[in-house]
């Protein structure tokens, strides 16, 4: 079964979203790892923000949920979890602080590993 660009594996959307962001707002730290090392880098990168959002979504859900919650809400407490733990995770793995005279720049949409 072939996968739609909507299904893409978690991994591999978010070493794309670190690859593009480290890029266009941290070439120096980007020309630190071997061009034949990148994708190796950024896949491993990819898995480490799936583990952290899983675990902080794990951990927020139980901090925010009641055992008599609704269905429907602890569905939408579930979520919104799941959004907490991924922008967190971001911040702390990927978005880190842009060099400067890189704030100004626009993020491509794609990018190969190159």
């Amino acid at each position: 079964m072939s996968q739609t660009s909507s299904e893409v594996e978690p991994r591999m959307k978010y070493a794309s979203m670190a690859a593009r962001y480290w890029a266009t707002y941290l070439p120096s730290r980007l020309e630190t790892i071997p061009v034949d090392q990148r994708q190796e880098f950024f896949t491993d990168l990819g898995r480490q923000v799936v583990e952290m959002v899983d675990y902080l979504a794990k951990d927020n859900l139980r901090a925010s949920t009641r055992p008599h919650d609704p269905a429907e809400l602890t569905a939408r407490k579930e979520r919104m979890a799941q959004l907490r733990a991924e922008q967190e995770a971001l911040e702390e793995l990927v978005y880190l602080p842009k060099e400067t005279g890189t704030r100004s720049r626009e993020m491509p949409t794609t990018l190969t590993f190159e």
